[in-house]
């Protein structure tokens, strides 16, 4: 090795130390999605595995919180390292399995997303229909793995350290490397295909989501506006039950469920008024309580599905942009363009941080759990919080039983 072998290994390790200063703030994001998406979906996966009930829906988010929980303990971490030695990364084993990583958790996210979509819609818009169960969701969850290993094992084979070439700003040429896919050139019609494979599968998911989830949001519209108007002061609906004598002398009575003019169906209440019966028409309780429920989990599927997909958009994009580029991002950028790439490029970890706050937003039963892993002092809180919301919810039946009399 002569003198001028080690002067460009100690100029390229100065240029890696430089970059390591000035990508702070990518090092700053990821560990802040590592550590948050790590204790988020341990706690998840704790909570709707082992201290929630048995349930199709559960086992949905259980599903996705798994492949969120690979790609924080995973990915991430590799990412960092990446960054850190912007300029030379020669773990070829390491980038395989950071790229193979994101390639399997995406795939496996977005068909159990699918799933949960198509799920929502049987719920709101087919509830008559045959629905999941939580057999079925757990067969789907399962099947969502090897699926994902069939797509994403080409990510392995495709990406891997490649030597690039660095001038620096004296005009020295260093070699470095980067965690990029392969250009082998009997490669490079099978990348193409790999990629346009898969950005049309991106848009193709996204538009199947939009559909399901709009259909979903017009039933829960129709629904909301129901339900406003049966609200309304108005007197009681009522209609009259005609009695028949058998031939045993026992009334028979044609009680029948019917619609209110504002077409909510309840339950009917009869009273006895001499030779008629009189129904009034009030809500049905628990249909109401199991309605509420379907489409709060609803709001958080759909919640959780968004971000995913604009987590992803910048990501996609960026790719494209590289891929037409043709040349390695650090000669093209530099300083705050640069970092603003590498976070960009990296947009798809947050969706896998964020979600377990989205539960945490929706789910007073997860904060409750939360509150009492970490914060015990906060029992209080809970308990009264609890005592409040099913105090309200009686007062609630009360006052509509008095109106509806």
């Amino acid at each position: 090795m002569n003198n001028t072998t080690i002067n460009k290994d100690t100029l390229l390790e100065q240029l890696n130390n430089e970059k390591a200063v000035l990508m702070i703030p990518a090092f700053v994001y990821l560990v802040v999605l590592m550590l948050t998406g790590i204790s988020g979906n341990v706690l998840i996966c704790y909570y709707y595995g082992f201290k929630s009930r048995r349930s199709s829906d559960n086992m949905f988010i259980l599903g996705v919180a798994m492949y969120d929980l690979i790609s924080c303990t995973l990915s991430i971490p590799i990412e960092i390292v990446d960054i850190r030695f912007f300029y030379n990364f020669p773990y070829a084993g390491a980038c395989k399995v950071m790229r193979f990583v994101t390639y399997f958790v995406a795939i496996g996210s977005v068909f159990t997303l699918i799933v949960i979509a198509i799920d929502r819609y049987r719920k709101i818009c087919r509830p008559f229909k045959k629905q999941f169960r939580r057999k079925e969701a757990k067969i789907v969850c399962g099947i969502s793995i090897p699926f994902s290993l069939l797509l994403s094992w080409p990510a392995a084979v495709f990406y891997t350290s490649v030597p690039v070439d660095i001038l620096t700003e004296d005009g020295i040429e260093l070699q470095g490397f980067d965690c990029t896919t392969t250009r082998e050139a009997s490669y490079k019609i099978y990348i193409w295909i790999f990629n346009g494979f898969f950005l049309l599968c991106f848009i193709i998911s996204a538009i199947i989501l939009f559909v399901l989830y709009g259909l979903v949001g017009r039933t829960i519209y129709k629904h909301n506006k129901s339900q406003i108007k049966y609200t309304q002061p108005q007197s009681p609906v009522s209609h009259t039950v005609e009695s028949h004598v058998t031939d045993n002398n026992s009334p028979k009575v044609n009680v029948n469920k019917r619609k209110t003019s504002h077409g909510t169906e309840g339950v009917s209440q009869a009273h006895s008024t001499g030779s008629e019966l009189h129904t009034e028409i009030v809500p049905d309780k628990a249909n109401e309580h199991v309605s509420v429920r379907t489409m709060k989990f609803t709001t958080v599927m759909f919640v959780i599905t968004t971000v995913f997909i604009v987590s992803f958009l910048p990501h996609l994009a960026l790719s494209l942009w590289r891929a037409f580029q043709g040349t390695y991002e650090g000669e093209t950028l530099s300083g705050a363009g640069l970092v603003a790439f590498q976070i960009g490029l990296r947009s798809y970890l947050l969706n896998s941080a964020i979600n377990p706050l989205t539960y945490g937003c929706f789910n007073s039963k997860f904060r409750a759990f939360f509150y009492m892993t970490f914060c015990p002092c906060c029992k209080w809180l809970t308990d009264r919080r609890t005592d409040f919301s099913s105090s309200s919810t009686t007062v609630q039946y009360e006052m509509h039983s008095m109106t509806s009399h």
